[in-house]
């Protein structure tokens, strides 16, 4: 099934979520396992692979406003 302009401008929406929590995480010099303990993850790999969209996986709403939260930026910075 070939994407639609929407699918492909919310693929692009997700991908600079994630390039933004990779900016302000390392604005912020945590490591993805200081950031992952943070959020409650035993392990950096299942954050790592998020912030490269493996197989197009995805941050969800809880864990951008953990991430807000812990490194003490609003959630629209994230989104925007």
């Amino acid at each position: 099934m070939a994407k639609n302009e929407l699918d492909l401008e919310a693929e692009q929406f997700l991908d600079r979520v994630s390039a933004n929590v990779v900016k302000a995480r390392k604005a912020k010099g945590f490591s993805q396992l200081q950031l992952a303990t943070e959020m409650g993850y035993k392990s950096a790999s299942y954050l790592g692979r998020i912030e490269i969209r493996s197989e197009g996986q995805h941050f969800h709403l809880v864990q951008l406003y953990k991430i807000a939260k812990i490194l003490n930026i609003s959630v629209e910075e994230l989104v925007h």
